[in-house]
């Protein structure tokens, strides 16, 4: 990964929650090209922002010398979000998802963003890094309808 603002459909970023707003309006800017509306726009920038926003908190522990990338392509009617990263592998397919009424009973902030991403995109799935492939690689689906 290099830090390179540059590619059309790439950008990468210190891991730095203040850069979490070029996230955003990155993805929002092509899930609008794509065709999607305000509401899918929406979801998919939320769920983005909560898998960057997990990146830099717990898997980077906020070290700004580190980078992430997010990529976007395209099948058909398939938008394609690409996230990035040298981080120790996590699978947010292997985490239990909360139970609401409980989470709810005591207040409880935070943990949700696993939950919302599965709510708002249509398929995630999850590479981790190993000889073929250099970087983790979560991949978060929406399909335009």
């Amino acid at each position: 990964m290099k830090p390179d603002n540059s590619i059309e459909n790439t950008i990468c970023t210190a891991v730095d929650s203040d850069e979490l707003s070029r996230i955003r309006d990155f993805v929002k800017l092509k899930a609008e090209d794509f065709g999607f509306g305000d509401g899918d726009c929406n979801k998919i920038v939320l769920a983005v922002d909560e898998a960057c926003s997990n990146l830099i908190e717990h898997a980077y522990k906020k070290d700004s010398t580190k980078l992430l990338c997010v990529e976007i392509d395209s099948f058909d009617k398939e938008f394609i979000v690409k996230i990035l990263d040298n981080a120790i592998p996590f699978d947010p397919s292997n985490v239990e998802l909360p139970d609401m009424e409980k989470y709810f009973k005591v207040l409880k902030r935070g943990g949700l963003g696993i939950k919302i991403m599965r709510l708002v995109m249509d398929e995630i799935l999850y590479y981790p890094s190993n000889e073929h492939n250099p970087v983790n690689t979560l991949i978060l689906k929406k399909h335009l309808n």
